[in-house]
């Protein structure tokens, strides 16, 4: 193997030596051969757009990704092209709401060299002294958009999972009443090696797989984003600012129910689906997977909660509350 290091470059020697060493979070977005509603890159796009951010390392993108396979985006205004718009995977030093900083990993995943890209990664764990890595992932799942959604949780160490929530939604084709131990097989994905060479390098990580309605696997659905933003929040102690993110939510919900209300049949493909997830729900049937609900913070209830009030008292004229 070649050495693991010539893959990526310092962006600043100034900025590389500005970066604390000491309980170091690093948040993972790699999407791959699946983001189901685009979770992925909505959430590491949201981070960048809310929070500071220094860049720190930028990777050899010829040498990890196929562009053949995966075309970047020209821009051809007519007469010449403007841009093509080559992928990047980038790590970058943020600072949440708190000024506390942590590290973000995002860019398409890696088509090749994964071996050598992991060995990267460990590499620089080490040199930043991080102290847990925290990935995100969005798969579809046989699940109505109208009820909580539920994530996967793993982890190359138990013990990172705690409790993994109040109620457990056993994942479709598996078997409710597993014993724990009990194994799947499916298509891997690079962040599932990371996690498997990092657990092996003595260096903790852990992820979340957000479960996103099948039926919304093409469609941006910011509320897997917020899903996956709120565990990362919880698991890396991290400060982040979710409102403007729930209200996308919320806007992105409101649209959905509107084009459902104008498709009879995919109204019906709803409806089973929330009898199915009550159903499982009622029996409190348990899974072979560490499940865990999402459910809004008490910070973002009360934000909401401030808005609509502020919304009421800009309607009545007199700053209060129709009655």
């Amino acid at each position: 193997m070649r050495d693991p290091r010539d893959l990526y470059r310092f962006e600043s020697a100034d900025v590389l030596a500005a970066v604390p060493r000491n309980g170091l979070t690093l948040v993972t977005a790699l999407p791959g051969l699946v983001d189901a509603g685009n979770a992925c890159r909505i959430a590491a796009t949201y981070l960048r757009d809310e929070l500071r951010h220094l860049p720190l390392v930028t990777f050899d993108a010829d040498e990890l990704l196929d562009f053949r396979g995966s075309r970047p985006q020209a821009v051809f205004d007519g007469t010449s092209y403007t841009r093509v718009e080559i992928p990047e995977v980038t790590l970058s030093l943020l600072y949440d709401e708190s000024d506390r900083p942590f590290l973000l990993l995002d860019g398409p995943e890696p088509d090749l060299q994964w071996n050598r890209f992991a060995e990267a990664l460990i590499d620089l764990v080490e040199f930043f002294e991080v102290e847990r890595v925290v990935g995100m992932q969005a798969v579809p799942m046989a699940v109505p958009h109208t009820r909580p959604i539920g994530l996967f949780t793993h982890a190359n160490d138990p013990a990172l999972l705690g409790d993994p929530g109040a109620r457990a939604i056993p994942a479709p084709g598996t078997d409710p009443s597993g014993e724990e131990g009990t194994e799947i097989v499916v298509p891997a994905s690079f962040g599932a090696l990371l996690e498997l060479r990092l657990g092996k390098a003595d260096h903790p990580a852990m992820g979340y797989a957000a479960q996103i309605p099948h039926y919304l696997t093409r469609t941006d659905f910011p509320a897997g984003a917020l899903a996956l933003l709120r565990r990362v929040s919880e698991a890396a102690g991290l400060d982040l600012p979710l409102v403007n993110l729930g209200d996308l939510t919320d806007a992105a919900t409101t649209a959905l129910e509107g084009t459902l209300a104008q498709n009879a049949e995919v109204r019906q493909i709803v409806a089973a689906l929330e009898e199915q997830y009550d159903s499982l729900a009622e029996n409190d049937e348990g899974s072979p997977i560490a499940t865990t609900m999402d459910l809004p913070t008490a910070e973002e209830l009360g934000d909401h909660f401030e808005r609509f009030l502020a919304d009421q008292g800009d309607g009545d004229g007199n700053g209060t509350a129709d009655r």
